[in-house]
């Protein structure tokens, strides 16, 4: 059985590895909260591992490229893009 605080270290140690890109990452698909990213992320700014501007940046392009991504395909593809393709995102029209 897997240990969580196993899980969490290597989750962690992914994200360090991917350095700006993994924060990117991480706030576009938003498949771990940003609230549990962006502190990570500063921990490592304050450790020195990471600059603050870079943090930054990549913090607000990845928050804003994902929803972004998600508002104009619903907006140009909406309902036929839906039934063209829903079928691999286990939607039934």
């Amino acid at each position: 059985m897997i240990n969580i605080e196993d899980f969490i270290i290597s989750l962690a140690d992914a994200f360090k590895n991917l350095s700006y890109f993994g924060i990117f990452l991480a706030l576009c698909i938003e498949f771990v909260p940003a609230e549990v990213v962006l502190p990570l992320a500063g921990y490592w700014v304050s450790e020195g591992d990471m600059a603050f501007i870079g943090v930054v940046a990549a913090g607000s392009i990845g928050g804003v490229a994902g929803p972004l991504t998600l508002y104009w395909l619903g907006r140009y593809g909406g309902r036929p893009f839906l039934n063209k393709y829903g079928k691999y995102f286990f939607y039934k029209t």
